[in-house]
């Protein structure tokens, strides 16, 4: 049977409770695209994929789930079909959205959300979220050679304790192993498990550097006046800021609008899998955001009126 390596260790009530649970994954890519995959093997019901990207080819070296054929492609729509071709038993919803604090119910059935993004802004307002909603969720980063993993519970101390700034070094600035991604990913999944299967887990923040094989576990307190903590979600109450968003070093610009996707399946001429429209030029998702390939933002700006919208 597929699972009975498995249920030694966990049990037939066990395996019942992960086929039970839908867990969110927040940002598919080299900590998702692991995360995605190993929960689906080890028989998760259900998983919720958030991610606004596409693939590229820089993307290959750590993100687990994609090849060479997928470039171009949304991350969330492609992960989708590679978990039916390992598990056909997990049920998979997709959402190729900029997760905003207008859409951010999107996860609200998630037993658990797990953050596997490269964006501040995003995990303040999931931490806001998840804090509001009394949902567990676990936060991970991977850098260089080394991440970091801290579950947080709707009592413990949470991301805005420990975490102030939004601005922080990402992997498209100083780079990152493969092997890191792996790692953090994996422990990240290890502590979900333990957690659905309602095991005792620590509010702990994890460092692992896998390169100078250390290992660390780091307390952390509540910070008397952290806001979140105090009630005070400001993230939710945001409204999204983006119109126009250059990628770093992608000669890539997201544009948001207002769009009838359904019209624009039929006025665009381009290749539709049901969440994005993609052209040579752009691939346009359902949410209305598209990723142009353009040299500058009044180009990318001039491909969105004439192709797509005013």
């Amino acid at each position: 049977m597929r699972y009975d390596r498995q249920e030694l260790i966990i049990g037939q009530e066990g395996q019942d409770k992960l086929k039970n649970a839908t867990v969110a994954i927040i940002g598919v890519g080299a900590l998702g695209t692991v995360a995605t995959e190993l929960l689906a093997r080890s028989g998760v019901g259900k998983l919720i994929l958030i991610d606004r990207d596409v693939i590229e080819l820089s993307n290959l070296h750590r993100q687990t789930l994609f090849d060479e054929a997928d470039v171009g492609r949304s991350k969330a729509v492609v992960a989708k079909e590679k978990i039916a071709q390992i598990n056909l038993d997990v049920k998979v919803k997709t959402h190729a959205i900029h997760l905003n604090s207008e859409n951010i119910s999107v996860i609200k059935d998630a037993s658990i959300v797990l953050d596997c993004t490269d964006n501040m802004k995003t995990r303040f307002l999931v931490n806001d979220y998840c804090r509001k909603n009394k949902t567990p969720w676990i936060y991970s980063a991977a850098i260089k050679t080394h991440g970091y993993v801290m579950p947080i519970f709707p009592d413990s101390p949470c991301l805005q304790c420990f975490i102030e700034n939004v601005s922080l070094e990402t992997c498209d600035m100083v780079g990152v192993l493969n092997v890191a991604t792996t790692s953090i990913a994996a422990l990240q999944t290890s502590l979900t498990l333990k957690i659905l299967l309602q095991e005792t887990v620590e509010p702990l923040l994890y460092h692992y550097d896998v390169w100078h094989q250390e290992f660390r576990k780091l307390s952390v307190k509540k910070k008397e006046k952290c806001p979140t903590c105090n009630e005070m979600f400001l993230f939710l109450d945001q409204k999204d800021d983006i119109s126009t968003i250059k990628f770093c070093g992608s000669g890539r610009y997201q544009i948001s609008g207002d769009i009838n996707f359904d019209e624009a399946k039929n006025r665009i001429q381009g290749t539709c899998d049901g969440e994005t429209i993609q052209t040579d030029k752009f691939l346009l998702f359902k949410d209305g955001r598209a990723l142009i390939k353009a040299s500058s933002k009044e180009e990318a700006l001039s491909i969105y009126s004439r192709f797509i919208g005013n």
